[in-house]
């Protein structure tokens, strides 16, 4: 369950596979993001954002068993992108939204763009693969 601060400040439960997760002081106007790590691969980033959706749209217990079964998922999310394992040599990050939509980005991919390459989650299901080539910095 989320709760909810006095002063309008949404806030997480304690997850279990993420350390550090606070809130990030440069979200963009109406995003509300927080960060932190994997509790196994501390070099491993965890994002949580809200992007004009309501808190209770979060599911921190998926979001945790994801982060607990990060290993698994992380091999699935680099053989969708055709990388070679292990998945954690390609920088990955993980990024969750509203639901169980969630992501995987590889930083240090090799594909066209600097930006690397993401792999969209519903759930456990790859839904999309994208190289990040169409991607707008504004």
């Amino acid at each position: 369950m989320l709760a909810v601060a006095h002063d309008g400040a949404v806030e997480l439960p304690r997850l279990v596979g993420v350390e550090g997760l606070a809130p990030a002081d440069d979200a963009p106007p109406g995003v509300v993001c927080w960060s932190g790590w994997l509790r196994k691969h501390p070099r491993i980033p965890v994002y949580v954002l809200l992007d004009g959706e309501p808190a209770a749209s979060l599911e921190p217990d998926f979001i945790d068993a994801v982060c607990r079964d990060a290993d698994r998922l992380l091999e699935l999310a680099a053989e969708a992108a055709g990388l070679e394992a292990p998945a954690a040599r390609w920088d990955p990050d993980l990024t969750f939204r509203a639901g169980r939509a969630w992501e995987v980005r590889f930083a240090e991919a090799p594909r066209p763009t600097e930006l690397g390459i993401m792999v969209v989650f519903d759930g456990e299901i790859v839904t999309e693969v994208d190289d990040l080539a169409e991607w707008d910095y504004a």
